[in-house]
């Protein structure tokens, strides 16, 4: 093929390809303007017909004429979701105080000595202290507590109460734990040991030994705590002791530290505000059989009788013993108790509250 008819061709080939480019660019130019008449072209209007049924005349009325409008009932919307369900409930928030630390470590050196002191009944000591802690963080609420309980010891309540007022205005961001202590003391008031006397008393106890127990002898003595009427008494300051004593190879000794009895309340709970006035503690002590040799050699412990102290913030307040020999060897007051005999005893007793007769719950 000759050199001009090759350059022929390829001429005819470009100029085909220009042709198709301009008719796709015309085509594509087309479309746009179809589409931008499209939008500016108003929204067809539809004409919906809606068919209305007559309602049918009941017995004796006369049905509407043709084209009387017809009243259309309401349907009443759907509550909404959020309307139709209650809402959840909140749970209340549970507050675990604990006590706030001590930023000084100085302060909190002078705070644990004082607190020592306090203990071992070092008034003047523990003031000391506290009042040098006071002078490096007046605002420290364990130090303030402290001062608050030491005043309280010694029997000056309103020097007690200014300092655990101090410590219930730090509130609970200040104060933790010490905030509920100082708030319960302010509340409840301070009752001393001295101002007890006459007011809080022992009763007459209740004693039987169970002749049902084959392993050694077990006795049950029920302490009666009398209070008089609207004594504000805090029960972790009321302490009961029941020492027992037992008759050894004809002796009165003190009970084997083996056998140590064991302190139940009957009525709870124990805060002496009902109409009685009283609380009942159940003291059980038990002297199990000794093996042979040892009876042999001392002979079987048997119990003898029991010496009841009552306390309030460590002072006493009552004491009875029984009998009256150990009464007269305690220098204390004798009261019998009252014993239930064995004959008087039902089969079906209940070991646990031998009181008779049974007391009412509460």
């Amino acid at each position: 093929m000759s050199a001009s008819r090759k350059s022929y061709r390829l001429q005819t080939f470009h100029a085909a390809c220009w042709v198709m480019g301009l008719i796709a660019f015309a085509e594509l130019g087309a479309i746009g303007v179809a589409l931008a008449l499209q939008k500016q072209r108003p929204p067809e209007t539809r004409v919906v017909e809606k068919v209305r049924y007559l309602p049918m005349p009941t017995v004796g009325e006369e049905a509407p004429a043709a084209g009387t409008p017809v009243p259309v009932p309401t349907i009443p919307a759907p509550a909404p979701l959020d309307m139709a369900l209650p809402p959840a409930p909140v749970p209340a928030p549970v507050m675990n105080l604990a006590t706030p630390p001590i930023a000084d470590p100085i302060v909190e050196r002078l705070v644990a000595e004082a607190q020592a002191a306090r203990v071992a009944e070092d008034m003047g000591r523990a003031i000391v202290k506290l009042e040098e802690a006071e002078s490096r963080a007046p605002d420290e609420p364990n130090m303030l507590f402290q001062f608050g309980e030491v005043f309280e010891a010694m029997g000056v309540y309103d020097k007690a109460t200014d300092y655990y007022q101090k410590v219930f205005e730090l509130g609970v961001s200040g104060g933790g734990s010490l905030y509920q202590l100082a708030s319960r003391k302010l509340s409840q008031g301070f009752v001393g040991a001295e101002e007890m006397q006459g007011k809080m008393a022992l009763g007459r106890i209740r004693q039987f030994s169970d002749p049902r127990v084959p392993d050694g002898q077990k006795v049950v003595i029920t302490v009666p705590i009398l209070a008089a009427k609207g004594q504000a008494l805090v029960p972790e300051d009321v302490e009961v002791v029941v020492s027992f004593f037992d008759k050894l190879d004809g002796e009165v000794v003190p009970a084997a530290p083996r056998n140590k009895p064991k302190y139940k309340w009957v009525t709870e709970p124990v805060d002496w505000r009902d109409a009685t006035g009283q609380e009942l503690l159940q003291v059980t002590y038990f002297i199990p059989r000794g093996d042979l040799q040892e009876r042999h050699l001392f002979g079987q412990r048997e119990h003898f009788g029991q010496l009841v102290e009552l306390s309030y913030k460590s002072e006493l307040i009552d004491r009875q013993a029984w009998p009256r020999t150990l009464a007269r060897e305690q220098n204390a007051p004798e009261r019998d108790p009252l014993f239930l005999p064995e004959e008087f005893l039902p089969d079906d007793i209940n070991m646990d509250n031998p009181l008779l007769p049974p007391l009412p719950q509460r």
